[in-house]
C-alpha cells in the first residue's frame, strides 16, 4: 500500500534529476543553488576543523591569536551567509517572474503583491525601529505592519469569495482549527519566556539573518510535494536557533515573518484560515522551538534540548499544516483513493496524515542532524551561549569541557 501510494520510482527519479536538473531558467538556478549550498557547508566544516587541529598541534600561535582568527572567521562566514541569502532571493523571484511571463507559472495579483507588500512592510519596520527604537516608532511600524496584514486578509477573502480560489471542504473546521492553535502558540511562547526583553539592534540583526537564511534554503528543495510542502536543505533551522539564543517569543515573530514570505514564494491558498494555518502559525510554529531552554529543561544538555525542542516546534507545524490538510484539502483525497486504489485515502484525516508525513518527518530528520553537528563544535555553542539572550546554568563538568574546547 505504502509502495504504492508514495510511487517511490517517480519520486526518486525526480530526486536525482533535482541533483542535476538543467531543464529551465529555475531548475540550472535551484541545482547551482544547491550545490553551492554544499559546498559552503563542507567549506565552513572544514574551517572549524582546521581551527581545531591548529589549536592543538600549533607551538608557533598563541591561543589567542587562534581565537582571534576563529572570532573573525566566524564575522567571514556570517556575511557570506547573508550574502548568499540575498542572492537567492533576488535570483529566485526573478526565475518567478520569468517563468510567469513563460506561462510555466501563474500569478495572482490580487494574493501576490498584498503579500509581497507585508513582507516589505515587515522588513522596513524592522530596520526602522533597530535605526530608532523609540517607542512612538515602534507604536506607528507595528500599526503599519497591523494595517498590511488586515489588507492582505480582506484580498484573500475576495479571492475567495470570487470562486477562483476553489471551494474549502469545511470552513468552521479551519477556523476552529486556526484559532486554537494561535491561542496555544501564543500561551507557550508567553509562558517559556519569562525573561522577555524587547527587540534590540542585536536581536533584530540576527532576526533578519536567520529569516533570509530560512527563506533562502527553502529555494534549495530535495523534493517538492504536489499542493504545497517540500523537503528542504534544513530550511528550518535557522528559526529553530533563533528561538534557541533569543527566546520563543522573539523566535515565533521571526516564525511568522518566514511564514509569509513562503506564502510570497509559492501560495497555495484556497481560504483565509487556510493560509493562516498553512504558512504564519506554522511557521511561527517553529519559532517555539527555544521553549525547553526557556523552561531551563536539561539545563546541561545544549543537544539534547535542541532535538526536543525541534521536535515540539516540528510536531506543532505538523498539527497546523494537518488540519489544513483535513479542513482545505481533504476531497482531493478521494482522487488520489481512485487513482491508487486504497480506499483509506478517500478519508481526509487518513489523507492528510499521511500527506504530511511525507514531508515534516524527513525535514525533522535533516534538521535534527544538521543541527546536532553544529552543535558538536565547541567554539559553536561558545557562540550560542555568547549571543544568547536565554542564561541556563551549566553543571561544573560541562563547563569545564566548553571551556577546554574553546582553548583548544
Amino acid at each position: 500500500m505504502v509502495s504504492s501510494l508514495l510511487s517511490f520510482g517517480t519520486m526518486l527519479e525526480d530526486t536525482k534529476r533535482y541533483f542535476a536538473n538543467f531543464d529551465g531558467t529555475s531548475n540550472i538556478c535551484r541545482t547551482i543553488a544547491l550545490w553551492i549550498a554544499i559546498a559552503l557547508v563542507l567549506a565552513f566544516a572544514a574551517t572549524k576543523i582546521y581551527f581545531v587541529v591548529l589549536g592543538k598541534v600549533s607551538k608557533k600561535h598563541s591561543a589567542e591569536s587562534i581565537a582571534n582568527a576563529n572570532s573573525l572567521s566566524n564575522g567571514a562566514w556570517l556575511a557570506i551567509a547573508l550574502l548568499f541569502a540575498v542572492a537567492l532571493i533576488i535570483t529566485f523571484s526573478s526565475c518567478y517572474f520569468v517563468d510567469v511571463a513563460k506561462d510555466k507559472d501563474t500569478l495572482f495579483p490580487i494574493l501576490f503583491y498584498p503579500l509581497f507588500v507585508l513582507s516589505i512592510v515587515i522588513v522596513a519596520s524592522a530596520v526602522v525601529i533597530a535605526i530608532k527604537p523609540l517607542k512612538l516608532v515602534k507604536i506607528i511600524c507595528l500599526a503599519v505592519c497591523g494595517a498590511a496584514l488586515v489588507a492582505v486578509l480582506v484580498c484573500m477573502v475576495i479571492y475567495y469569495a470570487s470562486g477562483d480560489a476553489g471551494e474549502a471542504w469545511s470552513d468552521l473546521g479551519l477556523y476552529i482549527s486556526a484559532v486554537v492553535l494561535i491561542a496555544g502558540i501564543v500561551v507557550l511562547a508567553f509562558f517559556s519566556d519569562r525573561n522577555y526583553k524587547p527587540f534590540d539592534s542585536r536581536s533584530l540583526a540576527f532576526a533578519a539573518v536567520c529569516v533570509a537564511l530560512s527563506f533562502a534554503l527553502s529555494y534549495v528543495r530535495v523534493f517538492k510535494m504536489p499542493m504545497g510542502g517540500s523537503i528542504t536543505f534544513a530550511s528550518m533551522l535557522p528559526i529553530i536557533l533563533y528561538s534557541f539564543m533569543f527566546g520563543t517569543r522573539k523566535g515565533v515573530l521571526a516564525g511568522l515573518v518566514c511564514g509569509i514570505l513562503q506564502a510570497v514564494q509559492e501560495p497555495w491558498i484556497l481560504h483565509p484560515a487556510q493560509f493562516l494555518l498553512d504558512y504564519p502559525v506554522a511557521f511561527a510554529a517553529v519559532g517555539l522551538a527555544g521553549c525547553i531552554r526557556g523552561f531551563n529543561l536539561f539545563k546541561d544538555k545544549i543537544r539534547v534540548q535542541f532535538v526536543l525542542g525541534a521536535l515540539i516546534a516540528c510536531a506543532l507545524r505538523f498539527i497546523s499544516h494537518y488540519f489544513s490538510g483535513v479542513f482545505a484539502f481533504g476531497a482531493y483525497g478521494a482522487g488520489y483513493a481512485s487513482e491508487y486504489g486504497i480506499s483509506l485515502l478517500a478519508n481526509e484525516y487518513f489523507y492528510s496524515f499521511v500527506y504530511q508525513c511525507l514531508y515534516v518527518i524527513p525535514e525533522f530528520i535533516i534538521v535534527t542532524v544538521a543541527g546536532i553537528l553544529l552543535l558538536t563544535f565547541g567554539n559553536f555553542r561558545k557562540q550560542i551561549e555568547k549571543y544568547s539572550e536565554i542564561k541556563t546554568t551549566v553543571n561544573t563538568e560541562t563547563a569545564e569541557e566548553l571551556a577546554t574546547e574553546n582553548k583548544e
